[in-house]
C-alpha cells in the first residue's frame, strides 16, 4: 500500500486523473456486473412465468350474452295464474356464471322485495341443441354482432337439478293474509339492521327483501371458457292462491314492481 502511495505522488497531474478514472471504471464494472446479473435473472423469469390473474366471477344472461338480456320487466301478473283451473303458468329466465380461468367454488345470493306474492326458484341447466322436454327458450333481446341471423338465434337449455337456496339468518317470515314469505321486519335482525335505520326508517312490509344463499358450488370444469348456466324460475306462490289469492286484482296490480339481485360471491366454506 505505501509503494502505491509513492508511485501515485510521483506521478503527473495529468496521470493521477487517469489513474483515479481507471480505478472508479474498475469499481463501478465490480459493482455493476452482480446488479446486471440480477436485473437479467429477474427479467428471464417474469418472461417465462406464467402471471396469475386476479380471480374472479361474472354473471350474464343465456350463452353468456351480456346481462342486458336478462330482462324482467316483461312479465304480466294477469297471464302468470290460471284462477279457472288454478294452475300456475311460471316464467323462466336463463342466467350464466363465469368462475374465472381458476374455477372459484362460489354461492348464489337471491334477494327480493315481495310486493306480487311470487315464488323464486333457481335450477341448474345445460345447454342444448334443440327444444325438448323440460327445457326453456333463450332469446338474447339485443343481437349478437357475431349471429348472422336476421332476428337473433335462440338458445335451449335443459332444467337439471333445483339450487336449494336458505334464508340468511332466519330473516322469513309468514304473512297471514296472502299466506306468502315476507321478510322480517324488526329491530336486532342482521340484515334488516344492516339496511335500514331503525329511529327513522319505517319501511312498508313488503318492501323488506327476503336473503337467499345457495350452498357452495362448484363450477363446471370444460375448458377456460366454460359457464355454469341456470334458471330462474318464477311463478305465483302456491300458498298464497290457497289463501285470498281470489281477492288479489290481477288488473289492479299490473303495475306493481319488485326488486330482485342475483349474485355470486367467492365461498369461504
Amino acid at each position: 500500500m505505501k509503494n502505491i502511495l509513492e508511485k501515485f505522488n510521483k506521478m503527473k497531474t495529468v496521470q493521477k486523473v487517469e489513474f483515479i478514472l481507471a480505478s472508479l471504471c474498475t469499481i463501478a464494472l465490480l459493482v455493476g456486473m452482480p446488479v446486471w446479473a440480477w436485473f437479467s435473472s429477474v427479467n428471464n423469469m417474469e418472461t417465462m412465468t406464467k402471471i396469475k390473474e386476479p380471480e374472479n366471477l361474472d354473471i350474464r344472461a343465456g350463452h353468456y350474452h351480456s346481462i342486458i338480456n336478462f330482462e324482467l320487466s316483461d312479465i304480466s301478473i294477469e297471464d302468470m295464474y290460471d284462477t279457472t283451473n288454478n294452475v300456475s303458468i311460471p316464467e323462466y329466465r336463463v342466467f350464466s356464471v363465469s368462475a374465472g380461468d381458476y374455477k372459484i367454488p362460489y354461492k348464489l345470493q337471491l334477494a327480493y322485495t315481495t310486493n306480487i306474492p311470487f315464488k323464486y326458484s333457481i335450477y341448474k341447466a345445460t345447454e342444448v341443441n334443440s327444444e325438448g322436454a323440460n327445457t326453456v327458450a333463450y332469446k338474447p333481446i339485443y343481437k349478437d354482432p357475431d349471429d348472422p341471423t336476421t332476428d337473433g338465434k335462440t338458445y335451449y337449455y335443459k332444467i337439471g337439478d333445483e339450487v336449494s337456496l336458505t334464508a340468511l339468518n332466519g330473516d322469513v317470515t309468514n304473512e297471514a293474509y296472502y299466506g306468502r314469505e315476507i321478510g322480517i321486519k324488526q329491530k336486532g335482525n342482521t340484515y334488516y339492521d344492516k339496511t335500514y335505520d331503525n329511529s327513522s326508517d319505517a319501511p312498508e312490509i313488503y318492501a323488506v327483501p327476503v336473503y337467499l344463499q345457495s350452498e357452495t358450488i362448484t363450477p363446471t370444469d370444460k375448458g377456460e371458457d366454460a359457464h355454469d348456466y341456470f334458471v330462474l324460475k318464477i311463478e305465483w306462490n302456491q300458498e298464497s292462491a290457497a289463501t285470498n289469492f281470489t281477492k288479489w286484482n290481477k288488473a289492479e296490480n299490473n303495475k306493481e314492481t319488485d326488486i330482485i339481485y342475483i349474485t355470486a360471491s367467492r365461498s369461504t366454506g
